[in-house]
């Protein structure tokens, strides 16, 4: 898997894991760390806009219960 692609995977993954979100806010770049991801990328991972990590995560959550009503 490329750089890029493992990034992408990862965050979608805390986007729509709210277990696996919770892990990475405690700890951001050892979950990333943890997730494959390299130390390049996990210390940008550091500095993420967690209230809009949370408010995308919500989003999405909220388009995928309307589409399994």
């Amino acid at each position: 898997m490329s750089r890029a692609a493992a990034l992408e995977a990862f965050l979608a993954r805390i986007y729509t894991d709210a277990d696996a979100r919770r892990v990475f806010l405690a700890d951001p770049p050892a979950a990333a760390l943890a997730a494959g991801l390299d130390a390049d990328q996990a210390a940008e991972l550091a500095h993420v806009d967690r209230i809009g990590l949370e408010l995308m995560a919500d989003s999405l959550e909220h388009k995928r219960r309307g589409r399994t009503r």
